[in-house]
Parts: structure tokens; sequence; C-alpha cells
């Protein structure tokens, strides 16, 4: 939400998307590795089984 500095936080509802991968550790190292060096600050991934509702989540930290 804008250019500013420093850059401000994100704003507005997550978006579903549907992936390919069924490894939530591959996945979320695939996104951090895309991400811009400059800007990550930290990254929250979650699974949800839709047929069971079981959930797995990640976070990174790029101070930890």
């Amino acid at each position: 939400m804008g250019d500013g500095n420093p850059l401000p936080s994100f704003e507005g509802e997550p978006t579903l998307v549907e992936i390919g991968d069924d490894d939530i550790d591959a996945f979320a190292g695939k996104i951090w590795n895309a991400l811009n060096e400059e800007n990550k600050v930290s990254l929250f991934v979650r699974y949800i089984d839709v047929a069971t509702g079981a959930a797995d989540s990640r976070i990174i930290n790029k101070n930890q």
C-alpha cells in the first residue's frame, strides 16, 4: 500500500491460491527466496486441508 519509507505494513485480506507443492517447507522456502532481500522481514505460510480442516503453519523471520 504505497511506496513510503519505511515500507508500510500490509493491508487487506489474504488471497486464497491453489498450489501444486505438497511440502509446506519447500513451498515456504520458495516464497522466502523469491522475496526482495531489501524488503523481506517475515513470512507466514499455512496449509489447510479443506476436507479435514487440519492446518500446518510455518513462520520465517529474517532475524532468527
